[in-house]
């Protein structure tokens, strides 16, 4: 119930709203009940009773005692017996303008009557749903909010590890089974839970013999509940895990259509998805039986007591306990009853879905950030000297080796420096820790002298252009894409940006230009060309720090001696990091590191790490004698 209770703290932080939804619960609930008890005269009217025991019993003095005693107050009457008084009293009143009726008038005017308390019902009834029911909503909306931005906030490894699919699944399927319960089911199960506590009042009232009784059947009828509970709670945590399971699959097939298709896997492709969607299946129909299971044993449960009830309604009106209208108003009470009792048992195992539901959102909601922001928002204005790596050793999080160790280094302003080395090396990894996507585990990195830790993210990674060999580009327009991140850009200014990153000529010929809509993922261009347009993006931000991660990979030769001098003209301007792998494109750089196991084993120009025939030396020539053999 824990987790609930959390889901349900979002509502109520909207406290004004929903409490006043709960008094407008209660007001109709009171006013459904006054409806069920003002049908007593027209079925005694109807059975020939026109009197009842009260009238027979009280003489018209003793009734107007009875009467000053409620208005004026006794000090020795507590306030129930006050209020059960007064309800005697306005019966008395209510026989004194009825016992001289035909029968048809009777109906008449008990139904002028009942007319105005039921639209007054249904009044309070609608304030009550949009009370209620737009808090838990605008709580789920906050939960949903929070979620996406810790979402975005999460370390780059979990995304790294975790299927695209089960996190979609956190923020759409689990969500949507919160919204459901916090707000519509929450609203019902607040009126419901009024109606008992009221309706139940109304037959203490009409027969207090059976006080007891009511309280021994109330068990019996929410035992079936108790005993599918844990059932509900199993059954839809299994649910939600092969939802994720179909969300991640159909993620991952639309994402490698092409592989699927190359390798004509559509077949077993198929079989898979028939596998999971079955067991999907499964999981639903087992959930909504158990669901189903114990309302209907509560309605079963609930009919066996009414025919009780039924039996010894009859037994109390030949004894004289009763009048036909009494009885007929207490059956109709707790035939009204079942429909709250069956809801309310049904809410149970949603509030356990939810409960579920909740523990996967707050698995994400709970997780550590990426990195914390620091307290004190401090901003770097403008790079005056460069940076420096000073000892810089980091583990991913959750594992023990060390993928750098102990790496120096000092960027003065302005220069640019090329990474080289084997796969796995840890070139990326050092790139990455300068925008602070990782933090070094020991170690630090300073601009101008300043530990980047102690720059806010915002004002550190604004001063930077970052192009990856992972290329992405969003649906929208050419533009669009361009200037993403940019703010207040002009068209000129994404042309510019375009002709640096030698891409104006192929988005000229697109048919509607710079207003050409890309596909998903910009899969309608071909490699190149997708490239271009991501450098384009970098290089509008006319960044201080500019971090080429791989990023003239997907250029052919004549595209990449393009791309290459436009970079050469921005360099000077610029503090710039390469990761290269192909070592024809920092040819001439003047510093290049080579980086092996985590450590910087070389250091130098192209010519001087040639003539110390090391690392650099056998990666040359690897690559010298691959375009030997391809020729």
């Amino acid at each position: 119930m824990k987790y609930f209770l959390r889901l349900l703290s979002y509502s109520l932080q909207y406290k004004n709203r929903f409490f006043l939804g709960l008094i407008f619960a209660l007001l109709t609930a009171i006013l459904n009940g006054i409806s069920l008890t003002a049908l007593i005269p027209l079925f005694d009217s109807l059975g020939g009773d026109s009197t009842n025991r009260f009238h027979l019993d009280l003489t018209l003095p003793e009734r107007t005692i009875l009467l000053q005693e409620v208005l004026l107050g006794e000090d020795s009457l507590d306030g129930l017996e006050r209020a059960k008084r007064l309800i005697i009293s306005a019966k008395l009143q209510i026989n004194d303008l009825t016992k001289d009726m035909e029968p048809k008038e009777v109906v008449w005017a008990v139904c002028f009557a009942v007319f105005p308390l039921y639209l007054f019902k249904v009044v309070t009834y609608l304030i009550s749903v949009f009370c209620i029911a737009t808090a838990g909503y605008r709580g789920v909306r906050d939960i949903r909010q929070e979620l996406f931005r810790k979402i975005q906030r999460l370390p780059l490894t979990y995304f790294y590890k975790e299927k695209t699919g089960l996190i979609m699944s956190r923020v759409i399927n689990d969500a949507e089974i919160v919204a459901a319960v916090i707000s519509s089911n929450l609203r019902d199960a607040v009126i419901n839970f009024f109606y008992v506590l009221t309706h139940l009042m109304i037959l203490i009232y009409l027969n207090s013999e059976l006080l007891l009784m009511a309280c021994l059947t109330i068990p019996v009828v929410i035992l079936p509940v108790t005993l599918f509970t844990r059932k509900i709670s199993s059954s839809t945590t299994r649910f939600q895990e092969k939802v994720a399971d179909l969300n991640s699959h159909i993620q991952e097939f639309i994402s490698g259509i092409k592989v699927i298709r190359t390798f004509r896997q559509e077949k077993a492709d198929v079989e898979k998805f028939k596998n999971i969607n079955h067991k999907v299946y499964r999981r639903t129909f087992k959930g909504q039986f158990y669901l189903q299971m114990a309302p209907s044993l509560v309605e079963l449960t609930s009919s066996i007591v009414v025919l009780g009830y039924f039996a010894l309604g009859a037994r109390f009106i030949y004894s004289g306990k009763f009048t036909q209208g009494e009885f007929m108003a207490f059956l109709l009470t707790l035939l009204f009853l079942l429909r709250p009792l069956t809801q309310l048992s049904q809410m149970v195992g949603k509030i356990t879905q939810a409960n579920s539901a909740g523990k996967r959102i707050f698995e994400i909601i709970d997780r550590e950030a990426e990195v914390e922001e620091n307290l004190t928002d401090k901003k770097i204005e403008s790079v005056r000297e460069g940076i420096r790596f000073e000892n810089i050793h980091f583990a991913y999080p959750g594992t023990n080796q060390e993928v750098l160790k102990g790496i120096n280094l000092d960027v003065k302003l302005g220069q640019t420096y090329a990474f080289v080395g084997t796969s796995g090396s840890g070139k990326s990894t050092l790139m990455d820790l300068i925008p602070r996507f990782f933090e070094p585990t020991q170690g630090r990195i300073t601009i101008d002298g300043v530990d980047i830790q102690e720059i806010s993210l915002k004002s550190l990674r604004s001063k930077m252009g970052i192009v990856t060999q992972e290329i992405f580009l969003f649906h929208g327009t050419v533009a669009d894409n361009i200037a993403y991140g940019t703010a207040g850009v002009g068209r000129k200014d994404v042309i510019r940006a375009a002709r640096l990153a030698n891409a104006h000529d192929f988005i000229s010929e697109m048919e509607f230009g710079y207003d050409t809509v890309l596909g998903v993922r910009g899969l309608n261009l071909s490699g190149g060309q997708r490239q271009r347009l991501v450098i384009a993006r970098a290089l509008l931000r006319n960044p201080e720090i500019m971090i080429l991660d791989e990023a003239t990979s997907a250029l052919d030769a004549e595209s990449e001696r393009l791309v290459s001098r436009a970079l050469e003209r921005l360099f000077k301007n610029r503090t710039t990091f390469i990761i290269a792998h192909r070592l024809s494109t920092i040819r001439r750089v003047p510093n290049i590191v080579v980086v092996e196991e985590g450590e910087i084993k070389e250091q130098g120009d192209h010519d001087t790490l040639l003539a110390q025939n090391g690392i650099y030396r056998k990666l040359h020539d690897s690559q010298f004698l691959d375009a030997e053999v391809q020729i």
